[in-house]
C-alpha cells in the first residue's frame, strides 16, 4: 500500500504540554466540592459566564454507509480560558436527520475533559445529509445553538465524497450586506470546477473583478458594485450565476485577521448614513469585550485595529449597531491565542511523519488526533488537505478559519451566533453519572405516590447494585450517578403482602431532544433561551402538577418517552420460541388436559376415558421420548420410562391450565435428546385468569454508557470488500509526538 494514495484530512485540535500544565493548574478550580459553594456565592449569570462549556468535535469521516461506524473525539473546554475540564462526566452524542429528528443517541464518559468513542449508523438509515451532535447537560442552559454539530453524508460513499459537485453556487457578502457604491468582499461557496477561472461581470458583460480560490469550494472577490447594476459570476465554461442585487444604502464590514496580535477592521457607510450614531461592538460567548463609537462625519470610511489579547479563544462576533441596537453589519472572526503548526509528509515508504511546532518553529511534545482518508480524485484530496489541516502557516490557518466562518462553516463543529446572550437562570445542572427518571405504578396501573421503591440494577459484566428511591405526589422518582456501561437490567419492587403487590411497573422519562436551531424550529430569537417555556416540557397528563420546591426530583426538561397501558398478559413462551402448535384453555368452560389436545392437527389421544390416557405426536416429530415441561421446568424421566399424560394430570388441575404449546423438530431441539420426539409445554395460571400477572412488567432495560468499539477491532471485523470500500484507513485519537515534535504513523 503506497502512502501516496492517502491524504490526512483530520488534524483539528491538540493540546501541548504547556496547555496541559495550564489545565492542571486549574484542577482545584474545577473540583466538584467547590462547585456548590461557587454557585451559591455568585449570581446565576456570573456562574453561567464562568462555567461556559464548549465542545470541539473531531470525526474520522464525514461520509458513511449504513451499518458503518463513525469514530469521534470530543474536547470539553470550560470557562473564558477554555480549560480542558468539565464538572460533569457525561457527554450525549446524537445522530439526527436533516430535519433534526433523532435517529440514535448515546451517552459517553468524559475523562479529564476528553471523550472518545464511536456510533454506528443504523442499518435502515436512508441516504442523505445527517448531523452528529455532542453536548453536555450543562450546555443545555445556553441553548442548542451552542452544541457541537457536524454534517455527515449517509449513503453511497462516492456520491457523498463528491457531494460538492451537486451543490449550487452560494454567495456570502462580508458583513452580511451587498451594498452599492461601497467596497464589498464577496465570498463564494461552490465546486472547484465552477470557481476555477471564475470572474465577476456586470449586466453589460464587463469584467469588474476576478475570483480567487483559496481552498476547495471557497473563493473571494473584492469589488465596488454600482447602484442599479446587476452582477454575475461567470465560470470557466461561461456559465453565469447571478449575485444578489446590491442594496442602495448600507454598511460594509471588512476584516483582515491574519496578524496574530491585532485584527484590522474597515467599515464604510453609504452617504445617507453618515449622520447615524453607529458603534462597533465585539462579543464572544455572550460577553461584550469592546465597543467603539464610529465617526463618519469627516469621511465615509473608518479603519480600526482590534487587539486580540484578553479575548478568549474561539469566535469573536463583530457588529455595527445603531442607537436602537439595530444591526447594520456583522462578521465573525476566529481568535486563536496559542497557535501550533502541523505538517504531514510521506516518510520512508509506508510511513507518515507528523510534526508539530510553535510560532518560533520549536518542536512541541503533544497529543493530537489523526485520521487518514482515501480518495480517488487527487484534486479533491488537495482541497481536503487545505481545509482540514488549514494550511502549513499561521496566517493561512487564520485566513481559512475566517473564510469558513464567513460562509457559515466551522472546522471544529462550533456554531457561533452574534445574537447570543447569557441566560439569566440555571435550569440544568452538571451531570455526574447517568440519571434515570420514572413514574411508578402497581400492576393494576394505580399510581404509586409517596412510596419507597427498591431498584436492583445489573449488567452482563456481573456489575450490580441495589438502591432505594421515594416517589413524590405524582409518582415520580429519580436515580442519579449511574456509572454502568452497556445494557443495564432494572427490577422494581416495593413492600407488599403478596408477590403481585410487591411488583412495580415504571414508565421511563427522558430529556426532550433539543432542536438543531432554535430560530428555525421555534421561530423565535435566540434571546428567548432564558425563558422557562423554552425548556422541554414533560407530558404525563393535562392535570399533573409538579412541586417546584421538591429537590428530590428535577423534572424540568423531561418528557414521556414510553407509555404502558393495562392489558391482559399471557405468560411468555419459554426462551421466546415460536411453538409449532398452541391450544388455549377456556376459563369459562374449562376442558380436561386430554380434551385440550382434541382437534389439534397431527395429534392423537387414546384412552380418553381411562385413568391413564396416552398422546401421540406426528411422526414428523421424530422417534424417541416426548418431554413434558411445566411452567418452564422439564419433568425428569420416571425410572420405568418417560413421563405420561396421567402423571401431568395428577400434578396440575386442568382448571389451572392457561395454554399448552407443542414443539416439534428444530423447535424442541433446545431440550436435546430428552425431547427427541417433541416437547409439550404446559403453562398454568393462579386459580382464575384475572389473578395472573407478568413479572416482567416490573423490569426494564436501561442503556448505560455506550461501549464503543476500538478502531483496530473495527477494521478486523470488516470483510475484504468492506475494507476496500472504506475511505478511512487510519484513526488515532491519541497520537503523541516526541521531544522533537514528531510522530511516525504506519499503516
Amino acid at each position: 500500500m503506497s502512502i501516496s494514495k492517502f491524504i490526512a484530512v483530520l488534524i483539528l485540535f491538540l493540546f501541548c504540554k504547556t496547555l496541559v500544565a495550564q489545565g492542571d493548574s486549574h484542577q482545584n478550580f474545577l473540583e466538584p466540592e467547590l462547585e456548590a459553594s461557587l454557585l451559591q456565592k455568585t449570581t446565576a449569570k456570573d456562574s453561567l459566564f464562568l462555567w461556559q462549556e464548549q465542545i470541539e468535535l473531531q470525526l474520522d469521516k464525514i461520509s458513511i454507509a449504513p451499518k458503518d461506524h463513525i469514530f469521534f473525539k470530543a474536547y470539553v473546554l470550560t470557562g473564558p480560558n477554555q480549560v480542558r475540564q468539565s464538572l460533569g462526566d457525561v457527554l450525549k452524542v446524537e445522530l439526527l436527520d436533516g430535519s433534526g429528528k433523532l435517529v440514535k443517541s448515546q451517552y459517553h464518559k468524559i475523562v479529564d475533559g476528553v471523550s472518545t468513542g464511536s456510533i454506528e449508523v443504523p442499518k435502515k438509515t436512508q441516504s442523505g445529509s445527517y448531523y452528529l451532535r455532542a453536548y453536555t447537560r450543562w450546555m443545555m442552559n445556553y441553548g442548542p445553538n451552542r452544541f457541537a454539530l457536524k454534517t455527515i453524508e449517509v449513503g453511497d460513499i462516492d456520491k457523498a465524497i463528491n457531494v460538492l459537485e451537486e451543490e449550487e453556487i452560494q454567495f456570502y457578502p462580508e458583513g452580511g450586506e451587498f451594498v452599492a457604491g461601497l467596497q464589498n468582499k464577496m465570498a463564494v461557496k461552490g465546486t472547484k470546477g465552477l470557481l476555477s477561472n471564475g470572474k465577476i461581470v456586470d449586466g453589460n458583460g464587463n469584467i469588474v473583478s476576478s475570483v480567487t480560490t483559496y481552498t476547495e469550494g471557497l473563493a473571494l472577490s473584492t469589488f465596488r458594485p454600482e447602484k442599479g447594476n446587476a452582477y454575475f459570476l461567470v465560470d470557466g465554461d461561461s456559465r453565469k450565476f447571478p449575485l444578489p442585487t446590491p442594496k442602495d444604502e448600507g454598511v460594509t464590514l471588512l476584516t483582515n485577521n491574519i496578524d496574530a496580535i491585532n485584527a484590522q477592521v474597515r467599515i464604510e457607510v453609504s452617504p445617507e448614513l453618515r449622520n447615524e450614531k453607529l458603534n462597533l461592538k465585539g462579543m464572544a460567548k455572550g460577553i461584550t469585550y469592546f465597543e467603539s463609537e464610529l465617526d463618519f462625519m469627516s469621511k465615509p470610511v473608518v479603519e480600526l485595529e482590534i487587539p486580540k489579547v484578553g479575548i478568549p479563544k474561539g469566535v469573536l462576533n463583530l457588529r455595527v449597531i445603531d442607537e436602537f441596537d439595530q444591526v447594520w453589519a456583522e462578521r465573525p472572526i476566529h481568535v486563536q491565542n496559542e497557535e501550533l503548526k502541523i505538517t504531514i509528509e510521506p516518510f520512508d515508504g509506508n510511513l507518515l511523519k507528523v510534526k508539530v511546532t510553535d510560532k518560533e518553529d520549536r518542536p512541541v511534545e503533544t497529543a493530537l488526533s489523526l485520521g487518514v482518508n482515501r480518495f480517488n480524485d487527487m484534486d479533491h484530496k488537495k482541497g481536503l488537505t487545505d481545509s482540514g489541516a488549514a494550511g502549513n502557516n499561521f496566517r493561512g490557518q487564520r485566513f481559512v478559519k475566517d473564510l469558513l466562518l464567513m460562509t457559515g462553516q466551522s472546522i471544529d463543529g462550533q456554531r457561533e451566533t452574534s445574537d447570543f446572550e447569557l441566560p439569566s437562570e440555571i435550569y440544568y445542572d452538571f451531570q455526574q453519572g447517568l440519571d434515570f427518571y420514572g413514574q411508578a405504578y402497581d400492576l393494576d396501573n394505580n399510581l404509586l405516590t409517596n412510596t419507597k421503591i427498591q431498584i436492583f440494577l445489573s449488567t452482563d459484566d456481573d456489575n450490580a447494585m441495589a438502591v432505594e428511591a421515594s416517589t413524590n405526589s405524582d409518582g415520580m422518582f429519580k436515580l442519579s450517578g449511574i456509572q454502568f456501561e452497556g445494557e443495564v437490567g432494572m427490577v422494581f419492587r416495593t413492600k407488599g403482602d403478596e408477590a403481585k403487590e410487591q411488583m412495580v411497573k415504571v414508565v421511563p422519562y427522558d430529556y426532550e431532544v433539543p432542536p438543531i436551531d432554535e430560530n428555525v424550529s421555534k421561530n423565535q430569537s435566540l434571546k428567548s433561551i432564558n425563558k422557562p417555556n423554552n425548556r422541554p416540557n414533560r407530558a404525563i397528563s393535562p392535570n399533573t402538577q409538579m412541586n417546584s420546591s421538591d429537590r428530590l426530583i428535577v423534572l424540568e426538561g423531561v418528557t414521556l418517552t414510553e407509555d404502558k397501558t393495562i392489558k391482559t398478559y399471557s405468560q411468555p413462551s419459554v426462551y421466546g420460541i415460536e411453538p409449532t402448535r398452541v391450544v388455549y384453555q377456556d376459563p369459562e368452560r374449562p376442558r380436561t388436559i386430554p380434551q385440550l389436545f382434541l382437534g389439534v392437527p397431527g395429534v392423537r389421544v387414546t384412552g380418553l376415558d381411562d385413568l391413564n390416557p396416552r398422546i401421540s405426536l406426528p411422526r414428523s416429530a421424530g422417534m424417541g421420548p416426548v418431554l413434558w415441561v411445566i411452567d418452564g421446568f422439564p419433568l425428569s424421566q420416571r425410572p420405568i420410562g418417560p413421563t405420561m399424560m396421567g402423571d401431568v394430570m395428577s400434578m396440575i388441575p386442568f382448571t389451572d391450565v392457561e395454554r399448552i404449546e407443542i414443539l416439534l423438530g428444530p423447535a424442541a431441539a433446545i431440550y436435546g435428546t430428552r425431547a427427541a420426539a417433541g416437547a409439550i409445554l404446559v403453562y398454568t395460571r393462579s386459580g382464575n385468569f384475572d389473578d395472573y400477572f407478568n413479572r416482567k412488567e416490573a423490569q426494564l432495560i436501561y442503556q448505560g454508557f455506550h461501549k464503543s468499539i476500538d478502531f483496530e477491532t473495527y477494521l478486523d471485523g470488516l470483510s475484504s470488500k468492506e475494507r476496500e470500500n472504506s475511505n478511512v484507513v487510519y484513526w488515532n485519537p491519541s497520537l503523541k509526538t516526541d521531544e522533537n515534535g514528531e510522530a511516525l504513523v504506519k499503516f
